[in-house]
């Protein structure tokens, strides 16, 4: 399911596709198809031979066989959520699978096609997949921007930006801050100066972005008690 709608980055005209299936058959039919149709394709015979060997980083779309020898579809779809991968899955399963099939949706699969697939039904599939599976890598560079510009603040502006971001005014960080370590105390002029910094090293301009940003990276914090 697409998680941001009002988004939808173009993803580039040919994707890489990747094929597992211990049908020697579906691999090189799926494979002729979806070359003609302008995609990159890997075909691999078993999950742990694709999981050797995939690139897991990079977006693209894998068609894979529920029921295989070795390795099952599900246990090579597990692993490959468990590596943290971008790539977006479409399941091939027989009649009969479709307990199983449905399983796999619910668990984060883009779809599911019975086999012998039906060539548009397939071809729409895969796009979508590569799609999401690029709108996913593209968010998971926005946030490993975020996290390397968050990392070259110094700790004590970031103990500062914490604070900031709860939307509490420059002398309420500095009381705060000033309760935490009174040995080290601030006050409010230079909680300005960090907040300048902060803000021109994170590229951003008010107290409500940082939060946001904050919170999206997991580093928000309660707001202090105000004090009188």
């Amino acid at each position: 399911m697409n998680d941001h709608p009002t988004a939808q980055p173009s993803a580039p005209p040919h994707h890489q596709v990747y094929i597992v299936d211990d049908d020697a058959g579906v691999r090189h039919s799926l494979a002729a198809l979806l070359l003609a149709r302008g995609h990159q394709t890997q075909v691999f015979a078993s999950g742990a031979e694709f999981l050797a060997q995939a690139d897991l980083a990079q977006p693209g779309c894998v068609l894979l066989d529920l029921r295989m020898d070795g390795m099952s579809g599900l246990q090579v779809f597990e692993a490959m959520r468990q590596r943290g991968t971008v790539l977006k899955t479409v399941f091939l399963s027989a009649h009969g699978e479709l307990a199983s099939a449905v399983a796999a949706v619910k668990q984060g699969a883009v779809d599911w096609l019975e086999k012998p697939c039906d060539e548009a039904t397939l071809l729409t599939a895969v796009q979508r997949a590569a799609h999401l599976s690029h709108e996913v890598a593209a968010e998971a560079q926005r946030r490993a921007w975020l996290l390397e510009r968050w990392n070259a603040l110094s700790p004590r502006q970031q103990e500062v930006a914490r604070l900031v971001a709860t939307g509490i005014s420059s002398k309420e960080v500095a009381r705060a801050l000033a309760q935490r370590d009174p040995d080290r105390p601030i006050d409010p002029r230079t909680v300005d100066t960090h907040r300048s910094a902060i803000f021109l090293k994170l590229d951003i301009r008010s107290s409500h972005e940082l939060g946001k940003l904050v919170e999206e990276l997991g580093l928000a914090e309660d707001p202090p008690s105000r004090f009188s």
